[in-house]
């Protein structure tokens, strides 16, 4: 009797460990291996459609209407790590312009080329812009006049921050916040309890101005590229 109960104890408890690894063996689950249908999913939802040439050509008509200039398709290309359609401009008298345009091909955004430079410039810096002064203007930039630097960064649609920096000397003379004007978005004011400048986005130049004490910071400075 002892030997037959002792082969029941050790049988229920082969049962119960067996029971136990099944469980164990349950509750492990592999990773999931991704599908060639769930990366088809995934690159269809980052596809980006681009527009065509008709589509570019309008957005470019637009932009030169009533500038005395017309544009001529050269190439659908790549610049600046941005897909582009080319074009050449010609004037009234039929002169073409040693600059040329590109039209964004996601976006529809027209650009200058810098042909020489292989890069693209916002459009203020075509030479037959007209500033209507109600346009978005870039303040993203930077000016040089001998022997100070103005670096401009956005801060906003209506601010940027900018700093003024000596020649020679690592911290800036002056830096702040200035506030685009509501009836001129070219002009920006920033004031503080010794300063009251004016800054004036003439696309290749940015003139600064005092308003009332004399900063000696006022000039106009040149666009660095």
């Amino acid at each position: 009797m002892k030997k037959i109960r002792i082969l029941l104890i050790l049988a229920a408890a082969g049962i119960m460990l067996a029971a136990c690894g099944a469980k164990k063996e349950e509750k492990r689950q592999l990773p999931e291996i991704p599908t060639e249908e769930t990366e088809e999913a995934s690159e269809e939802e980052i596809e980006i459609e681009e527009i065509d040439q008709d589509a570019a050509d309008k957005c470019l008509e637009e932009k030169l209407e009533g500038l005395g200039c017309h544009a001529i398709f050269s190439e659908y290309n790549e610049v600046d790590g941005v897909d582009v359609y080319l074009y050449s401009v010609v004037n009234n008298e039929d002169e073409e312009l040693d600059q040329m345009l590109a039209v964004n091909a996601v976006s529809g955004e027209v650009m200058v080329y810098d042909n020489d430079k292989d890069k693209l410039l916002p459009f203020e810096r075509f030479e037959y812009y007209e500033d209507k002064g109600d346009a978005p203007v870039n303040w993203d930039s930077a000016y040089y006049l001998d022997p100070r630097r103005v670096e401009l960064m956005p801060a906003d649609d209506r601010s940027f921050e900018f700093s003024i920096t000596k020649e020679g000397e690592e911290e800036p003379e002056l830096s702040g916040v200035a506030e685009v004007k509501a009836d001129n978005t070219r002009e920006a004011v920033y004031e503080d309890d010794s300063v009251s400048l004016t800054f004036v986005n003439k696309g290749d130049t940015l003139e600064i101005r005092d308003n009332g004490n004399i900063s000696g910071l006022a000039g106009i400075y040149s666009r660095e590229d």
